[in-house]
């Protein structure tokens, strides 16, 4: 994965174009989440209410005066090994995962990922911690946390060696998806 850095405006320029979740921690780097996207992550949450689920959250890292993410694409994951309280990426799912944005998304990376925790709140749990340190260790990439029982969420981030919950902000998109994910 390239640790280049696009530049580009932030969503946030455009007023009454973002709107904040979570309490921002100015210790992460900002996060721009699509509202689209946003809605497929949610959906998909709340389709299994008993064992976790997951999946990857694509996009890119730019730069406006600072580093920030924007996440534009939500990609399942499949072939993982599920359960009550945990989730494992296996190698299927990685295989499945590069072979799926290499067809449908070239332009977008993984910038981050996804699982649910349902009715156990929203942390990281250690394995969360080890999959977060040795598959996305950038400060920019992000691991959002989903509990579809009680409607919450949150995105954490890297600093230094601890991980924050640093909340995100969610920017219309005009479904920028709707063309481009029934002709994938």
């Amino acid at each position: 994965m390239t640790s280049a850095t696009h530049s580009k405006p932030a969503p946030l320029r455009d007023a009454g174009r973002c709107r904040l979740l979570g309490e921002i921690d100015r210790r992460c780097i900002p996060t721009f989440i699509g509202e689209s996207t946003l809605d497929r992550i949610l959906d998909f949450s709340d389709d299994n209410l008993v064992q976790e689920t997951g999946g990857f959250l694509l996009g890119e890292r730019y730069t406006d005066n600072q580093d920030y993410v924007e996440i534009v694409e939500f990609l399942p994951a499949s072939a993982v090994d599920s359960h009550r309280a945990s989730l494992k990426f296996t190698h299927e799912t990685w295989s499945q995962a590069r072979k799926s944005i290499d067809a449908k998304f070239p332009e977008l990376r993984i910038v981050g990922w996804h699982h649910t925790h349902p009715g156990l709140g929203i942390f990281l749990s250690e394995y969360d911690r080890f999959i977060h340190r040795n598959f996305f260790p950038e400060p920019w990439q992000v691991a959002m946390v989903v509990d579809p029982r009680s409607q919450d969420f949150g995105l954490f981030q890297w600093r230094g060696d601890e991980l924050y919950n640093g909340g995100f902000w969610c920017f219309r998109d005009n479904d920028r998806t709707a063309g481009e994910a029934s002709s994938a």
